[in-house]
């Protein structure tokens, strides 16, 4: 009885061996496809949000530190971020707007604004939208992270090249 038992033992652990050769694999392939994958840029979509090539109507609108502010109508570009007090994304993506927006010489502004979030047909925290200087839109989407508000506006800047080259 005894030598049964040892060889259920012995196989017992070879299974073992072999599930964790698996899942190490199995880690490898996650990771490889992570890798191919790469960032993924903002979630652009065209029911949501302003229309791209739209202009919005000017409206008064509260900045996450209190003030209110003119959102939308000619200025200068600028990223917008909708944001909400309540999200935890929201507060990790808010800090790196302002930098990534003065990086290429843009402003930026973070709202913490329900009704102009309405008005602007936002489907949720955290929203991001690009003006150019005549208050069109040049790209919009949902940011997750600094890679994602960084794509945003490589993207509006290739759509304002494009536009250039067609005219």
């Amino acid at each position: 009885m005894t030598g049964w038992w040892v060889a259920a033992f012995v196989v017992q652990w070879l299974l073992v061996i072999a599930l964790l050769i698996v899942v190490v694999a199995l880690a490898r392939q996650v990771g490889t496809l992570h890798l191919r994958l790469g960032p993924r840029g903002a979630l652009e979509m065209d029911d949501e949000g302003p229309a791209l090539g739209d202009a919005p109507p000017p409206m008064p609108a509260t900045t996450a530190d209190g003030p209110t502010v003119m959102l939308g109508g000619p200025g200068p570009a600028r990223l917008v971020l909708f944001s909400s007090p309540t999200c935890g994304v929201c507060r990790e993506v808010a800090p790196a707007v302002p930098p990534a927006a003065a990086a290429v010489g843009i402003a930026a502004q973070v709202l913490h604004d329900a009704e102009a979030e309405r008005e602007w047909r936002v489907p949720g925290t955290p929203y991001a939208v690009l003006l150019d200087p005549t208050g069109v839109v040049r790209a919009k989407g949902t940011v997750n992270n600094l890679e994602q508000v960084e794509g945003l506006i490589d993207t509006a800047r290739e759509r304002e090249r494009e536009a250039a080259w067609a005219v």
